[in-house]
């Protein structure tokens, strides 16, 4: 598949690793979501979120959905190699456009990054 594919491969799809990443997983956040990384064993990234219905209805929660599917497709280093990546929506996050989680993410860059220089992830303490 090319660079900018989201494949199943990529996906977090059991139930098991959702709470694995969130309960063994490092937990950097912003304002609007929360993000769990943890290291794996596969080789590649893997992304999985959750979207409350608190945050909205349907067409909404999938708009949300849709929008983190793009950011981490077409920015697939922003994110540690061999890593499972989840995402937790905060209440009343309503992004109206596409370019407001992207720079909600970039202000996360800079803690996600010192979560790097630290020696391993498991080592990290938000």
């Amino acid at each position: 598949m090319g660079q900018y594919s989201f494949t199943k491969d990529e996906r977090l799809l059991k139930s098991k690793d959702f709470v694995s990443v969130q309960k063994q997983g490092k937990r950097v956040a912003s304002k609007n979501f929360a993000v769990f990384i943890k290291t794996n064993s596969l080789g590649i990234r893997r992304l999985g979120f959750a979207v409350s219905r608190k945050v909205g209805g349907a067409v909404q929660r999938n708009r949300i959905k849709r929008f983190f599917r793009e950011f981490f497709r077409l920015n697939k280093e922003f994110f540690p190699p061999s890593t499972d990546i989840f995402i937790l929506v905060k209440h009343g996050f309503n992004p109206g456009v596409y370019k407001e989680v992207e720079e909600e993410f970039k202000l996360l860059d800079l803690r996600l990054k010192r979560l790097l220089t630290n020696s391993t992830i498991s080592d990290y303490t938000d």
